[in-house]
């Protein structure tokens, strides 16, 4: 499946005041498109650290700092212990 590509225009002054430059501002636009939708129960916790680039520790740290509670469901642990006897 191709990827979707999406173009988004920020005035400067808020790319600015996000710390975004032409450098880093499309995986930093990713990270936090996967924390919010993360945070709304839109995407898993695996989908969410494959759209931000994380790892589950990063990511985890990353939803401490920013106070957005886990939601890590039986599912959830199911799936990690599936991929651990695999690997």
């Amino acid at each position: 499946m191709p990827n979707l590509h999406i173009e988004l225009d920020l005035p400067a002054p808020v790319a600015a005041e996000l710390g975004l430059t032409n450098m880093n501002a499309a995986g930093e636009v990713r990270r936090m498109l996967a924390l919010f939708l993360y945070e709304h129960g839109r995407i898993s916790l695996g989908k969410a650290c494959e759209l931000g680039g994380f790892s589950h520790w990063d990511f985890a740290e990353m939803n401490r700092e920013l106070m957005i509670p886990m939601h890590y469901s039986t599912q959830d642990l199911a799936d990690d212990l599936a991929r651990l006897r695999n690997a």
